[in-house]
């Protein structure tokens, strides 16, 4: 029997810097033979329901971390084998019963093999901090945030790139030539200015970096909220009584980010003088109306979901004249 999530109580709390995560565990094995266990976190948002193991139906010439569909009420949706995607060897000798957790994210829908679902947790995000780069190198680049679980001593959970899972899947293409027909469509021949854009997935930051420069703006990256005010503070501290905008002429960032999510990033830009002038657009793989009214509530000028590449263009060019 499915084990829904239920209706998302304010998932991301605006100016709270906080949202819920949906805890799982994975069970890997030490060099020594010894079991490992390894915690996991994926926002509640993204997660439509948790079920039992589906039956499966094998996929020719797929990844093996992607090689079967399930159908799960009434829709075939592909299925992901984290601990393969992962790389992970559970131990032998351990009776795992795996679940899987249905995701809607990114305009699409995909299951994921997990070993264990643990509980939903509140967190705040500036608790979650970037992987250092040892986590990273060992994790093939695929963690965006770490924290401490607090009533569980020294175990660390880790907050997964899924978006790197959707893009190895090959859901994740930007098509440039539909861009330039959108842009041509506008009347916009080449745009000209420098967009900062704040995520914290290396896969999202290189197709917004690539579409972005593909019709001709600078792109300065950060990998967070946080780093992302501190350039905009920076600049402020470097040009004097000129404005922002002669610098920075857009915002491009994500919802879901250590150390400052998305929404209180946008909330205290538009709180600064120096600041609000600049156009903020929120690109996020959350949809629906409510994540979309908490982005206007925190003064967004523009709500994008990922990644449509048609309207993140037309989007922009709304902005950059």
């Amino acid at each position: 029997m499915a084990q829904s999530v239920g209706a998302l109580p304010e998932v991301l709390k605006v100016g709270a810097n906080e949202m819920e995560l949906v805890v799982f565990r994975m069970y890997g094995t030490h060099p020594d033979g010894s079991p490992e266990i390894l915690d996991y976190g994926v926002n509640v948002a993204k997660v439509r329901e948790i079920i039992p193991m589906p039956t499966l139906t094998k996929v020719p010439d797929m990844p093996a971390y992607a090689e079967a569909l399930a159908e799960v009420r009434g829709e075939v949706i592909p299925i992901v084998n984290l601990g393969k995607w992962m790389k992970i060897v559970p131990p032998s000798n351990m009776d795992i019963r795996p679940k899987v957790i249905v995701l809607e994210m990114l305009g699409t829908t995909v299951g994921m093999i997990v070993h264990e679902v643990e509980r939903i947790r509140r967190i705040k995000w500036d608790q979650i901090k970037p992987p250092p780069s040892l986590l990273q190198a060992k994790h093939s680049g695929r963690v965006t945030g770490v924290t401490k679980i607090d009533d569980e001593g020294e175990a660390l959970l880790l907050i997964l790139d899924l978006e790197s899972v959707i893009s190895e899947m090959g859901g994740l293409i930007p098509k440039h030539e539909i861009a330039l027909e959108e842009i041509e469509r506008v009347g916009k021949k080449r745009l000209k200015g420098t967009v900062l854009i704040a995520d914290d997935s290396a896969v999202a930051r290189k197709i917004l970096k690539d579409t972005i420069e593909n019709v001709g703006l600078h792109v300065i990256e950060a990998v967070d909220g946080k780093q992302a005010f501190d350039i905009l503070n920076d600049f402020i501290q470097r040009i004097g009584d000129q404005p922002i905008t002669d610098f920075v002429q857009l915002i491009i960032s994500d919802v879901e980010m250590p150390e400052m999510d998305g929404l209180t990033f946008t909330k205290n830009v538009k709180a600064n003088n120096k600041l609000q002038s600049v156009p903020i657009i929120v690109n996020t793989s959350l949809s629906g109306e409510e994540n979309r009214e908490k982005a206007k509530s925190v003064g967004a000028d523009g709500y994008l979901v990922k990644f449509d590449v048609t309207k993140l263009i037309q989007e922009v060019s709304k902005f950059i004249k």
